[in-house]
Formats: structure tokens, sequence, C-alpha cells
């Protein structure tokens, strides 16, 4: 298993009005129904901010996907159309980070 760290950023600039733990729980749930079987979501954290909101997805690599890129596709179906989420965008750099001893990698 292993963590992927990502970071939402709403459209326009400076701080978010919202989002709070009512939009914690909507997204948390978009992100469980945007999950395919396949891709093997764990567990999801989900944190708000003043500029966003912080994922920590957790994904099992499968052959043929790294853990990092199920965890980005769950993001970005969720982020798209009708989502109520749409139009947020993910932030470059995004991390995963692997099991204890492994070398994490950096996605965008």
């Amino acid at each position: 298993m292993e963590l992927t760290l990502v970071s939402l950023v709403p459209p326009g600039t400076g701080p978010v009005p919202g989002p709070g733990p009512a939009d914690d729980g909507r997204l948390l749930r978009l992100l469980w129904g945007a999950a395919r079987p396949g891709e093997r979501l764990e567990h999801i954290s989900v944190r708000s901010g003043p500029h966003g909101v912080d994922l920590g997805l957790f994904t099992v690599a499968t052959p043929g996907t790294t853990a990092a890129e199920a965890a980005l596709a769950i993001c970005r179906r969720a982020l798209a159309p009708p989502s109520p989420f749409h139009g947020w965008h993910l932030a470059t750099g995004s991390t995963s980070l692997a099991r204890p001893g492994a070398t994490p990698t950096t996605t965008t």
C-alpha cells in the first residue's frame, strides 16, 4: 500500500471562502465513488485549508499501474463534470510515499 499526497486547488486565486467539514465529507464521498475496483483504494484522508484541500489516498499498485497513478486518476474523475468540485485542479508536485524504506516519487 502506498500513500499519495494530493492538494486540490479551487478555481481563481486567494483564500477559499470554504470549504469546511461538510465539503470534506462531500469530497470524500465523491472520491470513493470515483474509485474503480481495480485501483485498490484502501483509505482516504481529507483536510481543508485556507488555500484548498489536502488529500491522502492509500492505494495499492497493480500490474501496469502505480499506486500514485491510480490515486491521481481517482482525483481527476472526482473533479470532472458534473462534480460540485468541477473547476478545481490538482496542484503540481503531488507526492507518492511507498512503504518504509522505499524512495518517494513525485508526480505532476
